[in-house]
């Protein structure tokens, strides 16, 4: 496919079917797009301001009531004492909340109706295609020292892109093999993320002996449970297709604590009240596995497509220069759908 400046063919777009697989579309507007492209950074929400109102919410009480079913089914003292300690917890609103959780919504399709609508209505709307096997990075305010997702009091955890669960057979399948894991966990890592090796400064990486134990007893699970309350959803939302990139990012109580969290977040004006949001950004060929950086690198953009639109080439035309302009040279695609807004 030629899309060098200049060629009529790259400039009047090609339909969806010919721009490149395997990709996840992030839907947007105009506006969105231009700073998205200028600023080489996307918004991970955090998950209590988005418009499902049961985000984290929803595989949160799955997992609990899973472990009162299996509790149950259990006799004696321990089982007893496992459900009445959830049941305490749960009241109290304690553990991992929608408020901790970061979501970068994108779709399984580049030209899906429903999302089109949904973002632009009568006026152009874009859909970007990302590469979901490229790392992206936490775009900081200040240098943070973050090793291995531990530092000045915070825990920053990021998971690649997954498919959201709508399906409840699908869903519980991610809850038990979380729940699966929790065996590991006995007699390992102590209650407190934070917990630091004697001797070692407050924001150091753990040493070679404490990270192998905890990638071996508590990342398995952490990875499981993440996936639990970030990807169950209510199948009320099935026709988005969605699938997410996400991060956890809980807070010590402390004054390092919250100089940190306020050096990670940024806030925006939202239609729920002003939303915190992570901007993400591309790692870079530096520092490939960095979670967190203070300098922006290219975004994985690998293709753009375009709504309905009776605009036609001019309209895509114009997008190609946008992309050329900021560095990104590749494939313009216009929605086949025939909707006319």
């Amino acid at each position: 496919m030629e899309t060098g400046r200049g060629d009529g063919a790259a400039a009047s777009g090609v339909g969806p079917d010919a721009l490149p697989a395997d990709l996840v579309w992030h839907y947007t507007d105009g506006p969105g797009l231009l700073a998205i492209l200028s600023t080489h950074t996307l918004w991970a929400t955090a998950a209590s301001f988005l418009n499902d109102r049961e985000e984290v919410v929803l595989g949160g009480r799955m997992v609990v009531d899973r472990v009162l079913e299996l509790a149950g089914e259990r006799d004696g003292p321990m089982a007893a004492d496992l459900a009445e300690k959830v049941r305490e917890s749960t009241e109290r609103g304690e553990g991992p909340g929608a408020g901790s959780a970061f979501v970068l919504s994108a779709s399984r399709s580049p030209d899906s109706l429903a999302m089109w609508r949904l973002y632009g209505g009568a006026r152009e709307s874009y859909a970007i295609g990302l590469d979901p096997t490229a790392p992206l990075a936490a775009l900081a305010h200040r240098e943070l020292d973050v090793a291995w997702g531990i530092g000045e009091g915070v825990y920053l955890r990021h998971q690649g892109w997954r498919p959201v669960r709508y399906d409840r057979g699908e869903q519980l399948e991610l809850v038990d093999a979380a729940l699966a894991m929790l065996g590991d966990l006995a007699g390992g890592f102590g209650p407190d993320l934070f917990d630091r090796e004697p001797g070692v400064e407050p924001g150091a990486a753990p040493s070679p002996e404490l990270r192998a134990h905890l990638e071996a007893h508590l990342e398995p699970f952490l990875e499981a449970l993440h996936e639990v309350l970030l990807l169950v959803k209510h199948p009320g939302f099935v026709d988005e297709r969605e699938t997410r990139y996400s991060a956890m990012l809980i807070t010590r109580p402390g004054e390092d604590a919250l100089r940190a969290e306020a050096a990670l977040l940024s806030y925006r004006a939202s239609a729920y009240g002003i939303a915190p949001y992570l901007r993400l950004t591309g790692a870079g060929p530096e520092s490939p596995d960095a979670l967190v950086v203070t300098a922006p690198a290219p975004l994985p953009v690998r293709a753009v497509a375009l709504s309905p639109s009776p605009n036609g080439p001019e309209a895509t035309a114009s997008v190609r220069q946008l992309l050329l302009a900021n560095g990104y040279d590749v494939p313009v695609g216009r929605s086949a759908i025939p909707f006319r807004g």
